[in-house]
């Protein structure tokens, strides 16, 4: 698997203010970030630390000797800054005075612990929480994975409020699911609540390590891509060496359903599949799938086509230039639409209804996992259909001539090669021969 590092996975290339709220890890990921950040940084809390969590950090700094903090920052590059200590806790700062930090030219970065959680995999907060830092450019709500393993009771604090937030059946036995994870951790009154309008929104979700604990973070980091203010979910287990891995991002699917189908006789997206067609089959296959949205695009016999793919839930986009080059036409008319938060295109054509889920989740999966921002199946040795291309390359996809295809990345660039569970990969429908063979009995 490839490293992803944390200063790409939270998008921080820019000197900013970080909140971290919620549960499960944040003095961990907010330690693992101090360390990983170019430059000096200052770590805070706004409510308490305990003695504990302290003496975790290189060097401590209290409010009324701020004048040392920049020898502390130039000896060992972070420092946590706390008002004072009472009893067994560190107290925090005023919430505006991190981004107050920001502004000396010996501080580089603020990270902020914006609430406490007793050390549980997920919480609620209180009518009091978080106490959000005004200048918070990114916000990370942080959950561990083993929120999952018991009773609500168990692993959450608070609850009670997790309970009446989500609405959530009555009884010490109830376990969150990941739906329920992913609505709480993009709850307006939950992981976002507080949160500076302008501020980015990437969830961390924590204590990652089994490939079933992966599984199911990335089902609760799809979901929450359903919030509008998610820009994407990191996947980790913030005190491993290699801290990430995923990053669950947006990725549209593009279903290719504009040709004329010249060689097949008549139009094969229509061709009856099983119970549906065999476009309808194939977007059953691609909405069982991580992907984010799906977009059909149409061209030729666009009523019919349209006509399947709204009885899938699928919308529709259409090529008016279809039959100039479809694949390469129908492609750039749908990536010039996309809006700026989709990282990748899957692009799936029409015809190909034996590409079950399973092989569209590797290839989503070696994505996310950082493997490349071109991939594709790879059966026997031979590379197949469908590929996945990543933002890094949507200009140069957008800039190819007329009479290209979509393959000339792969070929100018190589592609990261994912094994595909069948040969499915390698055929598709484009004479009646190949659809008498493939079609599945009635």
């Amino acid at each position: 698997m490839a490293e992803i590092d944390l200063v790409t996975a939270f998008n921080l290339h820019t000197p900013a203010v970080v909140a971290l709220v919620g549960a499960g890890g944040k003095t961990s990921l907010l330690l693992a970030l101090a360390r990983a950040l170019p430059g000096r940084v200052v770590c805070a809390t706004t409510t308490r630390l305990g003695a504990d969590q302290v003496a975790r950090f290189p060097a401590v700094c209290r409010v009324a000797e701020l004048d040392t903090l920049g020898a502390k920052l130039a000896q060992h590059g972070r420092c946590l800054l706390i008002s004072q200590i009472a009893g067994e806790k560190a107290l925090g700062v005023e919430p505006a005075l991190p981004g107050r930090l920001l502004a000396r030219p010996d501080v580089d970065w603020a990270l902020v612990e914006a609430d406490g959680a007793r050390q549980l995999p997920i919480k609620a907060p209180a009518e009091h929480e978080p106490v959000m830092p005004p200048d918070a450019a990114l916000v990370a709500p942080v959950m561990g994975i083993d929120a999952l393993d018991g009773p609500l009771t168990a692993v959450a604090h608070r609850p009670e409020r997790v309970r009446a937030l989500l609405d959530l059946p009555a009884g010490p036995a109830y376990r969150l699911t990941p739906a329920d994870a992913a609505r709480l951790l993009t709850h307006p009154q939950g992981g976002l609540k507080d949160a500076p309008a302008a501020a980015q929104i990437i969830p961390f979700i924590n204590k990652v390590h089994t490939p079933a604990q992966l599984a199911a973070a990335q089902q609760i980091a799809r979901q929450a891509l359903a919030a509008p203010r998610v820009a994407q979910v990191v996947i980790g287990a913030a005190q491993a060496e290699a801290p990430v891995r995923a990053v669950v991002a947006r990725v549209t699917a593009v279903v290719l359903a504009a040709g004329e189908s010249r060689r097949m006789g008549e139009i094969k997206q229509l061709l009856p599949w099983g119970a549906t067609t065999v476009l309808g089959q194939t977007l059953r296959n691609v909405k069982a799938s991580g992907v984010h949205d799906v977009v059909v695009v149409t061209g030729h016999a666009a009523e019919q086509v349209t006509a399947v793919a709204a009885a899938e839930g699928a919308r529709t986009l259409h090529n008016p230039d279809y039959a100039a080059g479809e694949m390469l036409s129908s492609l750039q008319t749908a990536v010039a639409q996309l809006p700026a938060d989709v990282a990748a295109v899957l692009v799936v054509l029409a015809d190909q209804p034996l590409v079950g889920p399973e092989t569209l989740e590797r290839l989503l999966g070696a994505f996310w996992q950082g493997e490349g921002a071109l991939v594709a199946p790879v059966y026997g040795g031979r590379r197949g259909n469908p590929v996945l291309i990543g933002r890094a390359h949507f200009a140069e996809l957008l800039a190819l001539p007329p009479g290209a295809a979509p393959r000339a990345l792969l070929e100018r660039h190589g592609a990261h090669g994912v094994t595909a569970v069948s040969d499915a990969i390698l055929h598709d429908l484009d004479d009646p021969a190949a659809y008498a063979a493939l079609r599945p009995e009635d």
